[in-house]
């Protein structure tokens, strides 16, 4: 028996019983019922990244379940009117309070309402966090991760930025683009290493478009990467970043950029509570699909982002936690990958990593 996929089967238990009415109406009682569907790793094999203190891995699992009401005794219009209750408190509930109990969504299944009954479909994301310090995983091959594409997996490249200090130039296997849709008042970008933090860093607010969602158009700093000094010519992928970042404005990656004008990205906004996937085509913008929103992200903290693109699939996943998945009208483009900030002048990135799906 996994001990990880039990912690989180009890983990769900408990979210689930803080959501629900704590007092249950004389002459009803009310049956809870989990039935999982899945149970399988977060992050890359069950690795989601590092916790500050006790310093030590978190491991994590996303639950597929059914959440089943059943309400007993009492007549018909009490049952009826306590189920609606507790069916309204669970769907008015604010997403960042879900998410914060580890539920990524939940959804009522109408057709299996009647005055007593209701099911629900859940997704569940459980971190089980060290308790002590322990031995801290410092080499992760990308490649193992749990890939459920179509395709089998190819290694790239697996960068610790902080191997680059000492270099006498840490950026040689990155090139930065100029970016002629910034704002007119817009800074230049400011792309850097930095030896102390051992990361990459932008600190400009360059930006091309707007910091909210009125626009898709979403220009900014980009850096390629380049490894071996050869630009990446790739459609199908999973790649992986560990960042942080001091603003609240947009990070992410840009890929499939063949030129300036011919290009995706990703970005996240915690100032915005968005994330997104966008293009710009001919040099027109637009949104791949819908952006999600009410997502944000700790500031001033490592995070690990995972993009996987195949096809006309994008999949955003945050910290293990999937955010946002989209289908594009047309396949993604081969081209450029690289790394990419929007109004973001306080953005540090620690690890690239890189498979290609083949």
């Amino acid at each position: 028996m996994d001990e990880l996929n039990q912690l989180a089967l009890s983990a769900l238990d408990a979210a689930i019983a803080t959501l629900l009415p704590a007092s249950v109406p004389g002459g009803l009682t009310r049956e809870v019922r989990l039935l999982p569907e899945a149970v399988l790793p977060a992050g890359i094999g069950g690795y989601i990244g590092l916790h500050p203190e006790p310093r030590g891995e978190i491991y994590g699992r996303r639950l597929r379940a059914r959440l089943q009401i059943s309400i007993r005794g009492g007549n018909e219009g009490n049952a009826s009117s306590y189920l609606d209750q507790i069916v309204q408190g669970l769907l008015t509930q604010h997403q960042g309070d879900l998410r914060r109990e580890g539920l990524q969504s939940l959804s009522l299944r109408p057709d299996s309402v009647d005055t007593r009954n209701a099911q629900f479909d859940l997704s569940f994301e459980y971190r089980h966090l060290p308790t002590v310090s322990g031995g801290i995983i410092q080499d992760l091959d990308l490649s193992v991760a749990n890939n459920r594409t179509p395709y089998r997996g190819r290694f790239v490249a697996d960068l610790a930025c902080s191997s680059l200090s000492g270099l006498a130039d840490p950026l040689a296997d990155f090139f930065a683009p100029d970016d002629l849709d910034l704002n007119a008042s817009s800074p230049t970008p400011a792309w850097s290493y930095n030896s102390v933090a051992g990361c990459i860093e932008q600190t400009s607010t360059a930006r091309g478009g707007p910091l909210t969602l009125t626009q898709a158009r979403k220009a900014g700093p980009q850096l390629l990467w380049r490894p071996s000094a050869a630009p990446l010519n790739i459609s199908r992928f999973i790649a992986s970043v560990e960042f942080a970042s001091g603003s609240p404005d947009g990070i992410g990656l840009v890929f499939g950029r063949s030129d300036a004008d011919n290009l995706c990205y990703f970005l996240a906004s915690e100032r915005h509570q968005y994330q997104l996937f966008g293009c710009r085509q001919g040099g027109s913008y637009r949104f791949i699909g819908s952006p999600v929103t009410d997502v944000g992200l700790e500031l001033n903290s490592r995070h690990r982002l995972s993009l996987t693109v195949y096809d006309q699939t994008l999949i955003a996943t945050l910290d293990g936690v999937q955010t946002l998945a989209v289908i594009a009208d047309t396949p993604v483009p081969k081209g450029e990958l690289g790394l990419f900030t929007h109004g973001n002048n306080s953005a540090r990135f620690y690890r690239v990593q890189l498979i290609e799906l083949i």
